[in-house]
């Protein structure tokens, strides 16, 4: 049976990170560094990202150049509307963490572990 990640958290931090790479490079907003940095799989989220721009969350960008495997290289950017979301689900983990359901970690992104 594949483990199933809580979707709160999952969002939170999609949303987290690219908040907090807002002021950072392209480069720091392309999948490849937004799965290093949140611990999902690339798959998971890829899916989770295109899902996320539909509902415009966040804003997806074609740099114009090609990666090397010939697919278009793009970042993410977060929108007003998903840092609201993100603050709103903030809350929501914080509800949890008073009810003992979640650990205080939860608020940290797994690439917070590398800095210390």
């Amino acid at each position: 049976m594949k483990k199933q990640r809580d979707f709160p958290i999952t969002l939170y931090r999609i949303l987290l990170y690219l908040s907090r790479m807002r002021t950072n490079s392209a480069t720091a907003k392309q999948l490849v560094r937004i799965e290093r940095a949140t611990g999902i799989d690339r798959k998971e989220l890829r899916n989770l990202l295109i899902k996320l721009e539909k509902m415009e969350l966040i804003d997806k960008f074609d740099s114009g150049n090609i990666g090397r495997g010939g697919h278009a290289i793009v970042h993410w950017e977060v929108t007003e509307n998903g840092r609201m979301w993100r603050s709103d689900i903030g809350r929501f983990i914080q509800l949890g963490q008073r009810m003992e359901i979640y650990p205080s970690e939860f608020f940290y992104l797994p690439s917070d572990d590398m800095k210390i």
